[in-house]
């Protein structure tokens, strides 16, 4: 600015008339001046850093708009899983510890009466081997589950609370461990009826089979996974 003004002033007072009167020489001047050409250098950068950020933004909002529709449906589920809370929180709420007890145990006497059922019709030959196995297995394993939890529902509450205090890993060595289990408990009445399928463990299976061939296989019971093994 300081050069536009010593022009300026070099100008006599003619020069200074024409210049106001010539509209187009003024502008030029003015465009002419150091500092207008450093703004209007800064202008084009600003308008070009602006159209890249622009073009980088609208190459985004694919992404953007996918976000959002995940994001909603995201929410959505959030909703069900809120609703199924509050659903399962009243209805355990309206539900006393005895009624739950009840419950499991008649779904375990259940469940015990199935796989003694089952044992009954693969000895008598009406159920396959291979489904007696997958069956058996899976059945026992969903009985052995609901045991526990009725073993742990009929414990005691100052019992259960002081198997849960138990100290950081960290600080645990071996002989410090409790390696004898829970406190034993009486189990519930129906896990002391001795089923069929408990017998089972005190008999054999001999298959026939040509002289000629093979050694014949007995099949014995494992007790402790409830599920068969084979020797030779």
């Amino acid at each position: 600015m300081s050069g536009f003004e010593n022009r300026l002033q070099s100008y006599s007072s003619t020069q200074l008339h024409e210049l106001l009167e010539d509209d187009d020489k003024l502008r030029r001047m003015v465009r002419e001046m150091e500092e207008m050409q450093d703004m209007q250098q800064n202008k084009e950068l600003t308008i070009a850093s602006n159209r890249s950020l622009a073009e980088q933004n609208l190459s985004l909002q694919p992404e953007m708009d996918h976000q959002k529709i995940q994001l909603t449906k995201r929410y959505c589920c959030l909703q069900d899983l809120h609703e199924s809370y509050q659903l399962r929180r009243s209805t355990l709420g309206s539900s006393s510890l005895d009624t739950l007890l009840a419950l499991l145990q008649t779904e375990g006497a259940k469940i015990e009466e199935e796989t003694e059922n089952m044992a009954d019709s693969f000895l008598d030959g009406s159920l396959p081997l291979d489904s007696f196995i997958d069956d058996y297995q899976s059945k026992r394993k969903l009985a052995h589950l609901r045991a526990v939890n009725i073993t742990f529902l009929l414990l005691p509450l100052h019992l259960l609370l002081r198997e849960c205090r138990l100290p950081p890993l960290r600080n645990l060595s071996r002989e410090r461990l409790n390696l004898h289990g829970p406190p034993q408990t009486r189990p519930p009445p129906y896990l002391l009826r001795r089923t069929s399928a408990r017998r089972l463990s005190s008999r054999t299976l001999d298959q026939t089979c040509d002289p000629d061939g093979p050694r014949p296989q007995r099949w014995l019971w494992c007790c402790s996974t409830c599920r068969p093994t084979f020797e030779l």
